[in-house]
């Protein structure tokens, strides 16, 4: 499976409740881990649900890499401007910044599965209806931008199962 068609394959397989009683998440406890910081244990996990996926395929560094600035996605999305890797073009694979409340700053972050060519898209999202990771539909108006990342073209292996020993 190409890179980006096994990282959504990854996003897809968590679909359903995340958040567990105490505010925690998998992925949160993932995150704070690698960067130091418990208290990323039960923040606000869209973009972290997105790294996770990214590095159970091992392909993180095609999303910036395990920085504790990403969980802000503000700060996320500075990077794809940055590195000249944002466009306003839904595509299957990119990443969506959304402003829902057209600050001009993005709140939410989610993953492209179907551009529908009239004004919508349909993403895979993290930290979305009360702590789930569900498959969305949105309008393409409510996007910020779109990140771009560099998929590798050549076949990764998906992990099933269990921890890689990359902590990327």
């Amino acid at each position: 499976m190409a890179g980006s068609e096994a990282f959504l394959a990854m996003a897809k397989s968590q679909v359903g409740p995340r958040l567990r009683a105490d505010g925690s998440t998998e992925y949160g406890d993932w995150f704070a881990e690698l960067v130091g910081d418990r208290g990323h244990r039960t923040g606000d996990f869209c973009a972290m649900g997105l790294l996770w996926c990214a590095w159970r395929t091992n392909q993180v560094l095609v999303l910036g890499g395990v920085d504790p600035r990403w969980a802000r996605v503000p700060s996320w999305w500075g990077h794809w401007r940055e590195i000249g890797r944002s466009t306003k073009k839904p595509a299957r694979g990119r990443i969506a910044f959304f402003d829902f409340n057209s600050t001009g700053y993005p709140e939410h972050v989610g993953a492209v599965l179907q551009d529908n060519g009239n004004g919508s898209i349909v993403s895979i999202e993290f930290n979305t209806l009360n702590g789930w990771c569900a498959v969305r539909g949105r309008r393409t108006s409510d996007v910020l931008g779109f990140a771009d990342p560099a998929w590798p073209d050549t076949r990764v292996p998906l992990v099933a199962g269990g921890d890689s020993c990359w902590r990327g």
